[in-house]
């Protein structure tokens, strides 16, 4: 399988789709799991936080208005408080230890604020964050970009509110686990669509193995069918033409001898092309190589089919772009008969007074043979597949040409076999150009 070239691309591409689908489900995959985790660290914060305030809460709003409860709690809790004035900004807060101190190491804070959102105390923070009760959930960013997660709650005395407390925490732990998070699934993906292309290639292959047979079936089958062909259509061609003799050209049945004969040669060419495509197909056109000149292989083709462009008023002309000879290692028949068949091709394809320019030139690593003709084109949706086998995209003109569709599928066949390429131009009702590029010798 991995030698022909076909399903070798087309297992290619199924592997690539396989790669593909699931590099994107594990990307959404991976997307999902970060954002499962994200919410839930967050979720176990704001508990933990909420937890942390409501028993600070419930220890502070008693004590709140009473100084001397107020004093002994903030003893208590470790943090200095402003009583009786009008103003706290510009006192010194001392900060001594955090109210709390989780297992993970994660400090605490707390912040006192009068009605007039003015701050009266805090403990456990060593900066001064923005003071707002705009929310009860916030999130705060200080002078060096540390992110800190809030609760504010409101303090009541006798059922009004006199005051709020804030409590809040660095969130510098989540962040830096969900830094980790996110290296880790961003190094892990990309090994993970590794291993996903190996086994997508492994399993476009198991795919592909009974296709791939029944495949070389076919193709068995063909060579075996053609290969039993060629004896009884010898024999017919033969007893045609001993008929043809015995009975001369003045028996009533000349014309049918005629056609037979006739079909028996198309019949006989079909034979032979299917022929030619399972040996290539089986790597057995090519039991020696050696140089071919194409300047030779050209100047004989056209002068050989000269004959048959004037029979339909076509001009054939060839134009040599470099003086040197240009020579290439392979098969001079193989090459021989690619060439022909797309210059018969072009002829076919050209109307009557049109024009066959067959042109040769050379870079430094390959060889260009262009065909180009004047004639009725190829529309762009047949151009992908008339080097399919048996595709045909005037079947009419095919039957008048005794055309079989495989013409086309030979030339691209022998073209592969020596590691070259057919590339197509066209433009309906104006030309067409087969280009032809094989590696020089």
């Amino acid at each position: 399988m991995e030698s022909n070239p076909l399903f070798r691309l087309t297992r290619l591409r199924l592997a690539a789709w396989y790669a593909l689908v699931m590099g994107g489900i594990l990307g959404i995959s991976s997307l999902g799991i970060y954002q499962v985790v994200a919410h839930a660290y967050r979720e176990t914060i704001d508990q933990g936080l909420q937890s942390v305030a409501s028993t600070l809460h419930k220890s502070i709003e008693p004590a709140w208005q009473q100084p001397k409860q107020l004093q002994q709690l903030a003893k208590e809790l470790s943090f200095e408080i402003c009583i009786n004035s009008t103003n706290c900004w510009g006192k010194k807060r001392i900060i001594q230890q955090p109210i709390a101190k989780t297992a993970d190491s994660v400090n605490y804070y707390m912040r006192l604020l009068d009605r007039n959102e003015r701050l009266i105390a805090e403990t456990g923070l060593d900066k001064i964050l923005t003071v707002s009760l705009s929310e009860r959930w916030q999130n705060l960013i200080d002078s060096d970009g540390i992110r800190y997660r809030q609760i504010s709650l409101p303090l009541h005395t006798q059922n009004k509110i006199s005051g709020y407390m804030q409590v809040g925490r660095s969130l510098n732990d989540l962040d830096q686990r969900l830094t980790f998070l996110r290296l880790t699934l961003l190094l892990g993906l990309p090994i993970e669509i590794i291993f996903v292309g190996l086994s997508s290639w492994w399993l476009a292959g198991k795919a592909m193995q009974p296709v791939y047979l029944s495949y070389q079936q076919m193709q068995q089958f063909t060579a075996d069918a053609a290969h039993e062909f060629r004896t009884p259509l010898a024999a017919m061609h033969s007893t045609i033409e001993a008929a043809i003799r015995l009975h001369g050209e003045t028996s009533s049945g000349q014309g049918i001898l005629d056609v037979l004969k006739r079909q028996n040669r198309r019949l006989s060419q079909l034979v032979a092309d299917l022929l030619l495509l399972t040996r290539i197909d089986y790597k057995q056109q090519r039991e020696e190589d050696y140089r071919c000149c194409l300047n030779d292989l050209i100047s004989d083709l056209v002068e050989e089919l000269a004959f048959l462009a004037i029979e339909t008023e076509i001009t054939i002309s060839k134009q040599i772009i470099t003086k040197e000879k240009i020579y290439v290692l392979g098969n001079e028949e193989q090459l021989y008969r690619l060439i022909y068949n797309l210059m018969v091709n072009a002829i076919q394809a050209s109307n009557n007074g049109g024009k066959v320019t067959v042109s040769l030139e050379r870079n430094e690593r390959y060889a260009f043979i262009k065909i180009q003709d004047n004639g009725i084109g190829i529309a762009p949706e047949h151009q992908k597949r008339i080097f399919d086998r048996f595709y045909r995209v005037e079947h009419d003109r095919s039957r008048i040409t005794g055309g079989s569709g495989l013409g086309l599928a030979i030339a691209i066949a022998i073209a592969t076999a020596h590691k070259g390429s057919i590339q197509v131009q066209s433009k309906p009702k104006l030309e067409t150009i087969f280009t032809v590029q094989l590696p020089v010798s």
